[in-house]
């Protein structure tokens, strides 16, 4: 998968990015990240695949913050800049532009899968503070075995740059190779409707037919785990998401 194709993506995504599932503006979801980041004032943050700004506007809320979003998209990044967001910078997450042990708090929401997972958790490790620095990772995940692979169906339809799909323990898994320690997470379970979620797929009409027949015809147990349904013609589905924190001392 090239650099060049995930950056004509999200190109075409970058206009309509924040309406596109709910989980991008969820204020729950977003207070969870909060929460487990810990800030206090005067932390450096670095918001890394910081897409439109969302997460990072949202830690940086406390007083005396700085917060410094990376990502691989220009266009991401000028919508981050529209909603202040002071500190862009056009970068690959493989290769962090940045010395060792800078950031108090380096997070990353819903990016893994377009990335090389093992050598991106050594980076985040790499530029995160030793002493209490904090590593904030969430994504959307199986609730388990029983759902694993048709999710991971459904999202590779839905996704052809999909690079990977983890599982909870995979990540904490990562993360504690790494070498972080007090590795904690959050479930969120979030309804989404799987209309809307689509839209921002630009995938052939057929392409999103096919995806929309994957959730219909799932199997009996991942239609129970992700109560699955259809109201006023509309497909619901309840996406699984995990926000894992891991400190570096």
């Amino acid at each position: 998968m090239s650099l060049t194709a995930i950056k004509d993506q999200f190109k075409l995504r970058a206009p309509t990015f924040d309406n596109s599932a709910r989980w991008v503006t969820d204020e729950r979801l977003l207070d969870i990240h909060r929460k487990l980041a810990e800030i206090s004032n005067g932390d450096l943050i670095l918001d890394v695949c910081c897409g439109t700004g969302i997460v990072g506007k949202r830690l940086s809320r406390t007083t005396a913050t700085t917060v410094v979003g990376l990502d691989i998209s220009p266009y991401m990044l000028c919508k981050a800049k529209e909603k202040g967001l002071k500190f862009c910078i056009n970068g690959q997450t493989e290769r962090l532009p940045f010395l060792d042990d800078i950031f108090d708090v380096v997070v990353c929401r819903q990016a893994f899968h377009f990335l090389v997972i093992e050598r991106v958790i050594k980076e985040i490790f790499r530029v995160t503070k030793r002493g209490n620095g904090r590593i904030i990772i969430s994504q959307i995940v199986p609730f388990g075995k029983e759902d694993s692979r048709w999710l991971y169906k459904i999202h590779r339809k839905k996704q052809p740059l999909l690079k990977g799909f983890l599982t909870e323990n995979k990540i904490k898994g990562l993360l504690r190779n790494a070498g972080c320690v007090d590795i904690v997470s959050q479930e969120y379970l979030l309804e989404e409707p799987i209309d809307d979620w689509l839209k921002d797929a630009h995938l052939p009409k057929n392409g999103i037919e096919e995806v929309k027949k994957m959730f219909l015809h799932a199997p009996p147990a991942y239609k129970i785990l992700h109560r699955t349904k259809v109201v006023g013609g509309k497909i619901f589905d309840t996406m699984r998401w995990v926000v894992i924190k891991g400190k570096k001392i």
